[in-house]
């Protein structure tokens, strides 16, 4: 976990020092590599870990690994903030904490990834001084992927330092910060153990397998399709059992103790889980858990379940739960599933309700309002509503109802709640208007505003003149300040006729109403996955060889309008950044990224190539880039872009999109995915108001020829005698090299823009016209997967 905070901070830019214990039985005068070897092997895995930890594996380079008894000194002397992530020991912690502060500056912040032990117990050992920059500070496992940070203050620790903790942690790690109180397992751990409980419990009483219950507790509640037990393998049981036996030992089940939970009668491991831990049987790192992976008798692989009864693994149960099929929104859903008859009905009931209620109880103990406790289920569980939330889309009074006729006393949060609503005249709602259109969210006693944290543009409430002009795909708001967004708004935001058609109308809308620059996003779950593949797929089956190059050509020239216009354009792509999706990035003035981009051209996957400018932009900046430098030769910038696109990379993050060549070093990268569309504001502005002047769309682009061309044709032709690459690989790879090439001129020479869209869009046509290209456009829209003939 210290690797991982580690890798995060270097993530950020910031240099960081990694120290571990020196290893038993090495002497103190034994090679500095020895001393060293835990901290120094911690940092050698990082560049290899699943998922990456790393956003760049050069980043690696900004940590130093050392040891706690020759390095602890030096090393906190020259840090700002500390982090510990030790043993879950008090006793030990404390220890550290003591070298720690007589070490550090006196405006150190001082720092415990706990996940249970008090920090006011920690803080104990501390002077005042050191205990007022103290609080805990609990990621997520694994720390980059995790948007959830708790910050937890003790009673000791003073505001400023909460506030700047606070500030670093969403501004620059880009963390979804969740403020708790000191209480056992603060929030995320609290509720989410407490689900857990309440689950295994059902699955007992009601006798459901755990294929069952990991499809109940999936996408038909808005969780991830991991579920529960799925869930726990990933985080490992025996973790789950320690915390589970932490809140035990902290908590009481008697109603009058100030630590009471009502929860407390369940907070043990169940009898499947104490043999699974026994067994070291722990999940993933185990290899096996709640489900095993192995192989049958021919060879092929299988999944084992484990028997809640039996307490055996068994071959796995297909869950028939036919019943879930509900259409409309999610809170339509949970709304309606809470609600069905028979089994799944009863164990929606069964969990949630007493979830419900419990999470209410908490409020007021564990945090300040609900909107906490969603926020850690949602960051920290990958739930997308949280236990409010799913509420309120039940029903709070129908809730309530059922509550009651269960045997629950219900919370008197809940109560107060309904007394409330029912004064106003109006139903009761945990939650009033959205998250950043003036929200309000009921702590228990009152409506209370929820904060929207400064610098962030949140697009519901960035409307103060509503929409300037949309269509059913996509939608042209005005955010303030001379600026305009284009927001796409079709499945998977992928460029479909309304997306493009609207695009193209942009720059004319943006002129007509007098705005000075453009930002191309949105805050859906992904930027944009390319172009509308049944309709591209339905033309070439259908030989509409006319419609589709109009459809092609009408894209290319959407985005060159986009590219050369009087207004500069901001792209602040995030996510899944794929194909087309790549292409309209490519074509701003300027991109502001989320440091979470995948981002890549990916065609080949369905065997063409891309066609929406994606090549000519890959020759046009190798032509810039070579252009700069000493010599001026354009292949090795060509090469770069034709290897990904050849091979359909798609980066794991923004540096890594950089180093690829679609983000440019002027390019921008925005770390918390709600900052990224003011960041891109900002730099709209800005080059607005710096004397624009747009590109000119005649500009003559340096492209490699033939020779270049040659080279890169035998790099494909090795890879096929390799078996990298198929028949059809190696076909689609000889036309993006057509492309790059400027048509295989017979020197290095020049050729425009245009030209090059031209043989983009005749390759893309050319290869629509195969039957491997066919096939494997219609096993994408089938599978969802890629077929390599």
């Amino acid at each position: 976990m210290g690797a991982g905070i580690a890798a995060h901070l270097a993530n950020a830019g910031i240099r960081t020092y990694l120290l571990d214990i020196v290893p038993r039985g090495v002497d103190a005068d034994a090679p500095k590599a020895a001393r060293n070897k835990l901290a120094a092997g911690a940092l050698k895995a990082l560049p290899k870990a699943k998922p990456p930890a790393l956003m760049n594996k050069a980043f690696a380079g900004r940590i130093t690994a050392g040891n706690f008894d020759d390095d602890l000194e030096r090393a906190v002397a020259e840090s700002d903030i500390v982090i510990e992530a030790i043993i879950e020991r008090l006793d030990i912690k404390q220890t550290v904490f003591k070298k720690v502060a007589a070490a550090a500056k006196e405006t150190t912040i001082l720092a415990s990834n706990t996940s249970g032990i008090p920090i006011a117990d920690i803080a104990e050992a501390l002077d005042e001084g050191a205990r007022e920059r103290f609080l805990g500070l609990h990621f997520f496992n694994p720390p980059r992927w995790m948007h959830l940070l708790e910050v937890i203050p003790s009673k000791y620790t003073a505001k400023k330092y909460v506030d700047e903790v606070a500030k670093f942690s969403d501004e620059v790690l880009g963390k979804g910060v969740v403020l708790c109180r000191d209480t056992p397992n603060f929030i995320g751990n609290r509720i989410g153990i407490g689900e857990m409980l309440l689950t295994f419990a059902a699955t007992l009483e009601g006798k459901y397998t755990i294929e069952e219950v990991d499809t109940l507790n999936g996408k038909p509640v808005g969780r991830p399709k991991t579920g529960s037990y799925r869930l726990g393998d990933m985080v490992g049981i025996d973790v789950a059992a320690h915390v589970i036996n932490n809140l035990r030992e902290n908590l009481s089940g008697d109603e009058g103790a100030d630590n009471y939970d009502p929860l407390h009668s369940l907070m043990q491991p169940s009898a499947a889980m104490q043999k699974l831990v026994d067994e070291g049987w722990v999940g993933d790192k185990a290899k096996q858990g709640f489900y095993k992976k192995t192989k049958d008798d021919s060879g092929k692989r299988v999944i084992l379940s484990f028997d809640l009864e039996t307490l055996e693994y068994r071959a796995r149960k297909e869950p028939n739960f036919p019943e879930l099929k509900i259409r409309g929104s999610l809170a339509t859903k949970v709304n309606k599933a809470m609600r069905l008859e028979g089994r799944a009905g009863d164990f929606y009931r069964k969990v949630y309700l007493p979830l419900f209620n419990y999470s209410a109880l908490l409020t007021g103990t564990i945090c300040d309002t609900p909107k906490e406790i969603d926020d850690a289920m949602r960051w920290g569980y990958g739930w997308q509503l949280g236990p409010f939330e799913l509420m309120d889309a039940a029903g709070v009074s129908w809730c309530v109802e059922q509550m009651q006729a269960m045997g629950l006393e219900v919370a008197p949060a809940i109560t107060k709640l309904v007394e409330s609503a029912k004064a106003a005249g109006t139903e009761p709602s945990w939650y009033q208007g959205t998250f950043g259109k003036g929200q309000k969210v009921f702590d228990g006693e009152n409506s209370v505003d929820v904060q929207v944290p400064a610098g962030m543009l949140i697009l519901d409430g960035s409307k103060p003149e509503g929409e300037v002009e949309k269509n059913s795909s996509a939608a042209i708001i005005d955010i303030g300040d001379g600026v305009a967004l284009l927001e796409f708004r079709s499945k998977a935001n992928v460029l479909d006729e309304g997306v493009v058609t609207l695009m193209g109308k942009a720059p004319a809308i943006c002129a007509d109403k007098g705005f000075r620059a453009l930002v191309i996003g949105s805050q859906d779950d992904h930027f944009c996955r390319g172009a509308n593949l049944l309709q591209i797929g339905m033309l070439a089956m259908q030989k509409k060889w006319d419609d589709l190059d109009h459809a092609v050509n009408t894209l290319q020239q959407t985005l060159m309008n986009l590219r050369h216009g009087s207004l500069p354009v901001v792209v602040a792509p995030y996510g899944q950044t794929l194909g087309g999706g790549c292409e309209v990035s490519m074509h701003g003035d300027h991109i502001q990224a989320n440091a979470d981009l995948f981002m890549g051209l990916v065609e080949i996957a369905v065997g063409v190539l891309p066609a929406g400018g994606g090549l000519k932009e890959i020759a046009r900046r190798a032509s810039a880039y070579a252009n700069q430098a000493p010599g001026g030769d354009v292949f090795a910038w060509v090469r770069r872009g034709f290897e990904a696109a050849a091979t359909g990379n798609v980066s794991m993050s923004a540096f890594e999109a950089r180093n690829t060549g679609w983000l440019r070093a002027t390019d921008g990268i925005t770390f918390h995915k709600n900052r990224v569309l003011a960041d891109a504001k900002t730099a709209a502005i800005a080059i607005a108001e710096s004397n624009y002047t747009p590109p000119d769309r005649n500009e003559p682009i340096s492209v490699m020829g033939a020779p270049g061309g040659a080279n890169l044709m035998l790099g494909i032709h090795e890879f096929g005698w390799g078996g990298f690459a198929s028949e059809h690989d190696q076909l689609i790879g000889t036309k993006m090299i057509h492309v790059l090439s400027g048509g295989m001129k017979p020197t290095a020479g020049t050729a425009t823009a245009q030209e090059l869209l031209d043989l983009e869009r005749e390759a893309f046509l050319s290869l629509c016209g195969t039957e491997k290209t066919l096939a494997r456009i219609q096993h994408m829209l089938d599978t969802r997967k890629p077929l390599r003939n």
